[in-house]
């Protein structure tokens, strides 16, 4: 397009639109000679005579910060400052002095290396946080206003605070009209039954000679008249979310110590689909001593020889009950048809 049949203000524009061009190209062109240089490890293109170049941090020519106003920033800590590029300019567009420059490369470079305890610092802030973890209290209640989520999942949810922290929680009691309610004691709540007294050790030897199991003596009870107790109240009528409450304060202290994995029949219960797999090989017959062997490899190791043998005398009497209904049932039938003949 010829010149002549531009109108003024057309020309000024395109004229400050080649004159933008230029200094953009006069900056890259800079900051190419400066990246090049091999005693260069990072710092700012120099300004050209329309102010500082804005060069993106993490972008552009690798470790070249947002310019400043003057000469370039010096290079890497601990290296030599780079030479000024040959057009260095101040914002006015007048070249500046040598000495002047170097100055106030002497000054940014003071700026821009940080010291041992800034650059830890740093590192600290953008290293992955580790939080520490929380020290578990012997016999720490839960917190008030607790929020379990679920009736289901109650006695879990309370199982996890409760089982590391040394001891375990069952129910007393519960409302069921209106916003519900469910009562917590401690498992060592309640005062000891009374027990039979000691019995001779000549009936144990019968007992043993005739293969019969010994008889029950006198057997110390993990009950010792703890307070500890809690409430567990539906936030909303049929909303099945719970939030604990102490009715009193004294309800949140216990009378005794920790108690250890074993002792505590809370901590000794297997998960569901383990329990039924134990059921399984009790009824195939597989010793107990095997069955304790395979859950410690699991990782179960605070499961007791006595609570394979009383569950493997509970199944023996299901299925003995089973089989006697079922013969009962048989019998019935025949006599039916009997009299219907």
């Amino acid at each position: 397009m010829a010149a002549n049949t531009l109108t003024p203000s057309q020309f000024n524009t395109l004229f400050n639109s080649l004159t933008a061009i230029d200094r953009r190209l006069s900056r890259i062109e800079a900051v190419l000679k400066i990246s090049q240089n091999p005693n260069f490890g990072g710092g700012a293109a120099p300004s050209g005579g329309g102010g500082p170049a804005q060069v993106p941090a993490g972008g552009g020519v690798s470790g070249v910060a947002p310019a400043s106003a003057g000469p370039p920033a010096p290079g890497a800590p601990g290296g030599p400052p780079p030479p000024p590029p040959p057009q260095s300019l101040s914002q006015g567009g007048q070249q500046q002095p040598p000495q002047q420059q170097q100055q106030q490369q002497q000054q940014q470079s003071q700026q821009s290396q940080p010291t041992q305890p800034q650059q830890h610092l740093a590192y600290q802030q953008h290293a992955i946080p580790q939080q520490p973890q929380q020290p578990i209290i012997p016999l720490e209640p839960p917190p008030p206003n607790f929020v379990i989520n679920s009736r289901a999942a109650m006695q879990a949810t309370l199982d996890a605070w409760t089982l590391p922290r040394g001891y375990s929680m069952r129910i007393a009691g519960a409302k069921v009209t209106g916003k519900r309610k469910v009562r917590w004691v401690c498992f060592r709540g309640g005062e000891a039954r009374h027990h039979r007294p000691p019995v001779d050790p000549s009936v144990f030897v019968k007992a043993k000679e005739e293969g019969r199991r010994k008889p029950t003596t006198d057997r110390t009870s993990k009950k010792c008249g703890c307070l500890f107790k809690f409430e567990v109240i539906e936030t909303a009528k049929d909303s099945d979310v719970w939030v604990l409450h102490y009715p009193n304060e004294e309800h949140k202290v216990h009378n005794h110590g920790p108690s250890t994995d074993t002792s505590d029949p809370r901590a000794r219960k297997l998960p569901d689909f383990v329990s039924a797999e134990v059921d399984g090989w009790l009824r195939e017959g597989r010793l107990v001593s095997q069955i304790q062997e395979e859950l410690r490899r699991r990782g179960y190791v605070n499961v007791l020889n006595t609570d394979l043998y009383n569950r493997k005398r509970l199944l023996k009497k299901e299925e003995s009950q089973q089989q006697q209904q079922g013969n009962h049932a048989q019998g019935g039938g025949q006599t039916g048809q009997q009299v219907v003949r």
